[in-house]
């Protein structure tokens, strides 16, 4: 969804940090993007430049430590934990995005969140010099970090194996049965209030099966907004004003945004 856009993947790590280098030096605007699965874009596109961190997936293995690029998939990871007889990182079975992202928005499940057991985080700091942050800096809290208020782009992680384990059939299987996984989303559209459930507000609100042209609020899981085929960026954002209003004005509960919307 959204239009069009400049592009560039990134080869390498250092091949990176000249693009962002020579961004910042000329006052480019410029978006690190992995698979784009909890981001929005303006039906206008992007004016400056997405840099892709497609080829930036790479990763090692060290005792119960893995250090993997920002870009690397979440369902890689997971393959290489199972390989190394570890279930550490189960909790993000089903979440279909890459290592950045899921560190940005602190990605996770009730029981468990990334930013538990994560060492350290790379970054590509002030000078466009590789710097490691220990987690104690990250300010790790629920669907939120450093990150993602700073902007300041991720490059890699180091992840520990040697915490609790998880269920991966279990969890995908709740998955399943309880968002609707057969239509394209961003996953769940706003994150739960203190104490509430956001599908549940938007439920009680009525709005379930709404729609606006080929948006819909889900009828499985409210807190799901489906795209059911050409739906636009102006669409999805009218229905999540829509939901808003009407949950703040049924229950004066306010519903933030835990997908990004990226403006043109």
């Amino acid at each position: 969804m959204g239009g069009p856009a400049t592009v560039f993947r990134a080869a390498s790590i250092d091949v990176l940090r000249e693009v962002v280098a020579f961004c910042r030096s000329k006052e480019i605007d410029h978006y690190i993007l992995g698979k784009g699965s909890n981001v929005l874009f303006s039906d206008r596109g992007y004016a400056g430049v997405i840099l892709s961190m497609a080829d930036l997936a790479g990763y090692r293995v060290s005792g119960t430590r893995i250090i993997a690029e920002a870009g690397a998939p979440l369902g890689t990871l997971i393959a290489v934990a199972h390989a190394h007889g570890s279930h550490g990182l189960d909790f993000l079975a089903g979440i279909p995005g890459t290592l950045g992202g899921a560190v940005t928005l602190n990605a996770g499940i009730t029981e468990a969140e990334i930013g538990e057991i994560i060492e350290n985080v790379g970054v590509i700091d002030i000078a466009g010099d590789v710097t490691h942050i220990g987690r104690d800096r990250c300010e790790f809290a629920y669907r939120s970090s450093s990150f993602l208020t700073s902007r300041i782009p991720i490059v890699d992680a180091c992840l520990r194996l040697d915490g609790s384990e998880y269920d991966l059939r279990r969890l995908l299987a709740l998955r399943r049965a309880t968002q609707p996984l057969a239509f394209p989303s961003a996953g769940c559209t706003f994150k739960n209030p203190p104490g509430f459930s956001a599908g549940e507000l938007i439920d009680r609100a009525g709005l379930k099966g709404f729609r606006v042209g080929m948006a819909k609020v889900s009828d499985k899981h409210a807190n799901f907004i489906l795209n059911l085929g050409g739906a636009t960026s102006a669409e999805i954002r009218k229905l999540i004003d829509i939901v808003r209003q009407k949950v703040y004005k049924s229950f004066r509960i306010p519903l933030e945004l835990e997908i990004e919307v990226v403006d043109g």
